[in-house]
Parts: structure tokens; sequence; C-alpha cells
């Protein structure tokens, strides 16, 4: 490594690392994210349900009808999967889940285990079976088998996703951190994982003459072997510390470099492996269901009923409504949207809220970098009213639509009344 060279890398701007092979092209390679003005309320013509990428703790639903074949639908466990367009397969249930492992083991129960030999080989097995299954869930989505999965531990989320794309083998491989820190991405760059920070609006330090004078003396003696990390100050476990990594070598680097963390995440050494989340099958993993629990509550300003008997009727006059609660870890937006779906299939209409997993928040600008778009334009209500296309999937998820698009928020909340969804956000 020349000085020269090293000392240009003193100032390369976090916010878009780019591999040594593409240094020619220009610094936002990756593309910046650029949203619209905030606005609180979308209205979303038709049954197809707004997408969010984000991970839910908490989903409540009230409805206008019973809520009866809920408990159908959890116990009926997906029995094929579907082809999509893009190549990717789909579960024909909705409302489950693939993972592995099932259950997280308790940082203190791992203290346990490491202090007699057969708890060493229990973990050393599991860290190996989480090793097998990472891999066949990767490569599945290589493949473009899976449209999409998360890992998730207690310190970060990691999305997957494929691009949207007609022609499947021109689809792009993705891979999306929010709320990085600045130690995750130093060591990033150490191991040499090429990322940008495309919601990053704020400015470098700039380094004082005696640290150049410094690292350049270093430098000298030590060729090769320094590098200097200007960081992003300000913005660790924010929106604006989302980490994207785009095309199959900085993704696969990112596969790399989170089958081998332990090796380098001293702070998740002493915690259990990640937990991988898919809508699909893959080795080793386990089908599961979120906790449900439904009941009639009542309400003032109930939702009216359509298309139900006289003793829906009935109940609904006494402002009786019925209530989904579903709860869990991390719930992937293939069950929200599977929820929702099913219940404006029995006629229903709902509102829902959300609870999401803030270690997820950031991750809809995913969406931004898919093919395909939506035409806005206002009602007469000064709302903002949201036409997309005709594809009813997008990453694999079905009944589905990019309506958050281009807008930096989340969704917190869902109604689905007249014939049209009406979306309710909140800003990154």
């Amino acid at each position: 490594i020349r000085q020269d060279n090293f000392l240009k890398g003193l100032f390369s701007h976090e916010t878009c690392d780019i591999p040594p092979s593409s240094i020619k092209e220009p610094s936002n390679t990756y593309g910046k994210f650029s949203p619209q003005s905030f606005c609180s309320e979308l209205v979303v013509p038709g049954w197809k349900i707004p997408l969010d990428l984000t991970l839910k703790t908490s989903v409540r639903l009230l409805s206008s009808s019973s809520v009866n074949w809920v408990h159908r639908l959890m116990n009926c466990a997906p029995s094929k999967f579907i082809p999509l367009s893009n190549g990717a397969l789909t579960s024909s249930g909705g409302m489950h889940s693939w993972l592995y492992p099932q259950s997280i083991l308790p940082r203190e129960a791992i203290s346990a285990l490491v202090s007699t030999p057969g708890g060493i080989y229990f973990l050393g097995k599991r860290h190996q079976s989480w090793e097998d299954s990472f891999r066949s869930l990767y490569y599945m989505f290589r493949k473009k088998i899976c449209g999409m999965f998360y890992v998730c531990s207690s310190q970060f989320v990691v999305m997957f996703a494929l691009s949207e794309s007609v022609n499947r083998a021109k689809s792009s491989c993705y891979a999306y951190i929010p709320q990085s820190t600045r130690a995750l991405r130093s060591l990033l760059k150490q191991h040499d994982v090429y990322f940008c920070m495309p919601l990053c609006i704020s400015k470098l330090e700039e380094a004082a003459a005696e640290d150049l004078a410094e690292l350049s003396e270093m430098e000298k003696h030590n060729l090769g072997q320094v590098r200097k990390t200007v960081p992003v100050t300000g913005v660790d476990n924010t929106s604006q510390s989302l980490l994207m990594f785009k095309g199959n070598m900085s993704v696969h680097a990112l596969y790399d470099f989170l089958l081998n963390y332990r090796s380098f995440m001293t702070t998740l050494t002493g915690g259990d492996v990640p937990v991988l989340i898919s809508p699909v099958p893959f080795e080793n993993a386990a089908l599961s269901a979120p906790k449900v629990k439904c009941r009639q509550v009542r309400r003032v300003d109930c939702m009216p009923t359509h298309n139900v008997d006289s003793e829906q009727k009935n109940s609904s006059s006494a402002g009786m409504c019925f209530s989904v609660e579903i709860k869990d870890t991390f719930i992937p937006p293939w069950v929200v949207c599977g929820i929702c779906h099913a219940t404006h299939a029995n006629e229903a209409e709902f509102e829902a809220s959300f609870v999401i997993d803030p270690m997820s928040n950031g991750l809809n600008i995913a969406m931004d970098q898919t093919q395909g778009g939506e035409e806005e334009e206002e009602d007469g209500a000064g709302q903002k009213v949201v036409d997309d296309d005709d594809n009813q999937q997008h990453f694999g998820i079905p009944n589905t639509t990019l309506s958050l698009r281009k807008h930096a928020a989340y969704l917190k909340g869902l109604k689905y009344r007249d014939g049209s969804y009406t979306a309710f956000l909140s800003p990154l």
C-alpha cells in the first residue's frame, strides 16, 4: 500500500465504502435514499396490504366480525410452497415461520453449560448446527429460492433480500443492518466488508494534523497493517446508522463475517447463536407460530359490520368487536401480511396496530431498491393515495404493495374499510 493511497483512504466517506475495483465509479454507486416529505397517512386503494419490512413484537387487530377462523389458520401448517415470478417460494400458509434455533438460551444457562464438559459439547453442536442452517438458508437465498430472511441477535438485526425483477437472472442481492455502531462498522471495514449508509446525513470528523502525521509514521513501519477508520459521529443506534450491502461480493462478504462472528465479536461470545427466520424451510429449521389470543371486546366506536349473521350484528350494535393479539420475540412481515389478508378474505373490516422491534427500524429502505414503482396523488382530504402496479407479491410475500416506498417511515397502524387501506406511519 503506497503512502499517498493510504492518506487518501483517511478521508474516504463512511457513508459509501466502495471496493477498490469500483474506485473510479461515482461515490454514490450504491445510491442515496431520497425520502419524500413525511406524510402520517397513506390511502391505498384495493385489497393489497402495505408491506412493512420491520420486525414486530406485537400485533393487535380489531375486526368487525368473528375471528374464530384464526385458530384454524394457526393450527394448519403450510402444506405446499408456491413458486413466484422471481423464482422464490412462498408458503401457502402465511401465519408461520421457519426458525433456528426455535428458542433462545439465556446467558445464565450458557454460563452454566460452559462449566461442564457435556455442556461445552452441547454448545459446540448447537453452534455447528447453526452454521449449517445459516449456510443452507444463505445458498437458498443466492439461488433465489428464498426471497428474504432475517438474522437476529440481541445486538443486531440483519435482513437479506432479493431485488424485484421480472428477469430472474437480473435480480440483485441486498443486505441491511439497522442501528449499527461504530465498533461494528470498524469491524466490517477491518474485514473488507463494503457497505454504505444511505440514511446518514452527518459529516465526517476532520482528523487533526498530528493524527495524520502519527498514522503516516505508523504506515511507514507497518506497511499494509494500519487501517484508519474515520467515524461518523452521533449516528450510532439511530436510523441514520443503517448499513446497506449491495451485490454478490458485498453480501457474500457479510455472510462470511456473520458465519465467523464469534472469532472477532467478543461481546457476543457469551450469548446464544443468532436466530434465523425464514418464510420457507431450511436445514435444521423448525416450524413456528406466534402466540395468539382471540376475544370479544367492547368499543364505543366499534366498526360497522357488513355481511355477517344476525347474532354478530346484535353484538356489533352493542359495541362489541373481535380482537386478535399476536405476540412473539420477532414477528416477520409475512406473518403480519398473512393475518391481515386472512381477515380481509373473511369479509371483515378491521384496524390493526403494531409494536416494532426498534433494532429493525429503517429496514423499509429496502423497498426503495426494488424495481417497479407506484404513482401517488392526493385525495380530496389532502391524504396521499398510492396506486401500486399489478404485482401481488414483493420479496416473496404475496398480496402486498410497496406503498411505503420512498417514505422514511414505518407502519404503526393499518385500517381496512370500504375497499381500501389507510396506513398510519411513524417517521424514522
